[in-house]
């Protein structure tokens, strides 16, 4: 079934996570301070920042683990680009984490839960620049290609892979055509 490498199916629950956690701070930080929503309702910040930050520990991990067979396809330099960028993610989350227990004390926590919900606002930069190096390396760069197996290798590196798919949506056109009449 997981033929493919985990790292592309893990690194979206960050990215998500990541972007979703300072709109969830901000709507809570309003709800609570009008008094629409309990002082407790700030420990759904807290979980999401931890599995934010256990899902990116993950994701990394993967990518270690993929590294050494893409090095094979794509230059070391741009894959320490992008590992560079994405090694911040886990402790931008991990802060994130043991910060937002700051949100539960007595003294000022409206400004201190704002302050969370700003800070994982400005944290969605690192994480975009990581994404963004990661995509690089997929779709400019051919990373996917490393974990081409046998025939499918062998098509892609002649070029004729995309005339193959064109010959089989022609075909899959032709039979509908029939079906049709």
């Amino acid at each position: 079934m997981f033929d493919l490498p985990l790292h592309p199916v893990v690194v979206h629950f960050p990215i998500v996570l990541g972007i979703i956690l300072p709109f969830t701070g901000l709507l809570l930080w309003w709800g609570i301070k009008k008094e629409r929503l309990p002082q407790k309702a700030w420990v759904l910040v807290t979980l999401m920042a931890f599995v934010y930050c256990a899902s990116a520990v993950v994701a990394s991990e993967l990518g270690e683990e993929d590294e050494e067979k893409v090095e094979k396809v794509v230059a070391e330099k741009l894959i320490e680009e992008h590992e560079e960028a994405a090694e911040l993610v886990p402790w931008i989350a991990g802060s994130l984490f043991v910060v937002s227990f700051a949100g539960f004390l007595r003294k000022n926590p409206d400004r201190v839960r704002l302050g969370i919900a700003i800070a994982s606002l400005a944290a969605i930069l690192p994480l975009a620049n990581a994404g963004h190096t990661g995509g690089e390396l997929v779709y400019k760069y051919g990373a996917a290609n490393a974990h081409l197996t046998g025939e499918y290798k062998a098509v892609v590196q002649s070029g004729k892979f995309y005339m193959q798919n064109l010959e089989k949506e022609g075909e899959e056109d032709k039979d509908e055509k029939k079906h049709d009449d």
